[in-house]
């Protein structure tokens, strides 16, 4: 960011807002143009560059709400860790997680233009991660996938329908426990979720999973309207993470907007 909270305060309190808006726009476009084909993204000590082919996915590596949330992860994960990364997008958290584990990383993503997107960033960092472009959930099947947005990066896609979403994509979904014991995958010692909605549905499929030990992490991204559409809440997730053995705090990461990261640990 380059103007502090109080600088923004005071636009807002003298009616400035627009033209600051307007200069950090400027300033973020003349950015991408002078970036070149890749966006390198420091969080704490762990670094690694991402391709930018496009001006949304650029903005969105530059702003990253969730920076607390990765510093955070990235200074718990461990060498020996096995990251599990469901709903991997472009693989900000994948790629960044598989500088520091030295075991495997492993994501899934369903929506075929992030998941290749995904791909292209693994091979351009050399990264060691297994990607799937299934949604894991609580059972195995086809579903519809809500388009937001149509742009490669594009946060929001999800399984929950609301009405102001119309087109859909038919995507593949797997039951988590089955998956990991059919593909004879690792055990995951640390999990981030961001499913928009379907949260629930990610924790019951992995119910045997989650019961293990070794499995000493989870970051849980909770969508509360998407929730509660879907019959579920964020309280009910928090509860299904503590039932598991895990102590529960929470991240929030855009205050008065509803987005919380629930973090359990072990």
């Amino acid at each position: 960011m380059i103007f502090s909270d109080a600088v923004v305060q005071l636009a807002s309190r003298t009616g400035f807002k627009p033209l600051l808006n307007r200069c950090y726009n400027q300033y973020r476009e003349v950015s991408y143009r002078l970036a070149g084909d890749t966006y390198a993204v420091t969080v704490g000590d762990v670094s690694t560059e991402f391709l930018i082919p496009t001006y949304n996915e650029f903005t969105d590596l530059w702003k990253i709400d969730e920076r607390p949330v990765l510093t955070d992860l990235l200074e718990e994960l461990r060498p020996d860790d096995v990251f599990y990364d469901i709903g991997a997008n472009i693989g900000l958290y994948a790629c960044l997680a598989s500088q520091v584990t030295d075991n495997r990383v492993i994501a899934f993503e369903p929506h075929p233009d992030n998941a290749e997107r995904l791909r292209q960033n693994m091979q351009h960092n050399r990264a060691d991660i297994s990607l799937f472009e299934h949604a894991l959930v609580d059972e195995n099947g086809e579903a519809e996938l809500s388009i937001t947005l149509e742009k490669i990066g594009s946060a929001g896609h999800s399984l929950v329908t609301t009405a102001t979403e119309h087109k859909t994509i038919t995507i593949s979904k797997r039951h988590g426990d089955e998956f990991i014991a059919d593909n004879q995958l690792p055990t995951p010692t640390a999990i981030k979720i961001d499913v928009e909605g379907t949260e629930g549905a990610v924790l019951n499929g992995l119910s045997a999973t989650l019961d293990q030990p070794s499995c000493r992490l989870v970051y849980c991204e909770v969508h509360g309207n998407r929730l509660e559409t879907n019959g579920h809440s964020v309280a009910g997730i928090r509860s299904q993470l503590e039932g598991h053995g895990f102590a529960v705090t929470k991240h929030v990461i855009r205050d008065g907007k509803g987005d919380t990261f629930l973090v359990g640990k072990k």
